[in-house]
């Protein structure tokens, strides 16, 4: 059984394990698997670093998804004093695939950004990645924008959004 938790320091070794193997699966055919990006974007220090945090304006949480002890799956989100939320990141380690851990992980995710009375929520999705993009559509998010070439040339991402109270 999967069990969703928030994210604790023990946790960023294995987070940034999963987050390197869940955007290697999707972004390294794009931009070479010994890019720079994997290199610095996916160690436990900035994991550690952005997995929680907050102000006057703004709340960052991270919630892991934990199969038999063994971390699975992680989602990163942020509220806004604005009701404004972002869905930041997910991962899902790619032997959970299909597997439920992504809805989980959406439901915590969901309880956060109610708690703090977020009215929409915005994300983007590199438009190759359509594992992701079906996600997404999966969970009421709607495509809003396009940005070609947005973090790597050769890489689109889709931006997307939901209301989550009534308009």
């Amino acid at each position: 059984m999967v069990a969703i938790r928030r994210f604790e320091a023990k946790d960023a070794p294995r987070c940034a394990e999963i987050n390197l193997a869940a955007f290697k699966s999707f972004l390294a055919d794009k931009i070479g698997a010994d890019h720079e990006f994997f290199k610095t974007h996916f160690t436990p220090e900035l994991l550690l670093k952005h997995a929680a945090g907050k102000d006057d304006l703004s709340e960052q949480a991270t919630f892991v998804a934990e199969e038999d002890g063994k971390i699975v799956g992680l989602v990163t989100v942020s509220a806004t004093s604005l009701g404004l939320g972002s869905f930041e990141s997910v991962a899902v380690a790619p032997d959970c695939f299909s597997k439920g851990v992504g809805t989980l992980l959406m439901r915590a995710a969901e309880t956060f950004w109610a708690e703090r009375r977020q009215r929409k929520i915005s994300t983007c999705v590199s438009a190759h990645n359509k594992k992701a993009l079906m996600y997404y559509l999966k969970n009421d998010f709607i495509p809003d924008g396009y940005r070609k070439d947005h973090f790597f040339p050769g890489v689109d991402e889709i931006l997307l959004s939901r209301f989550l109270q009534p308009q």
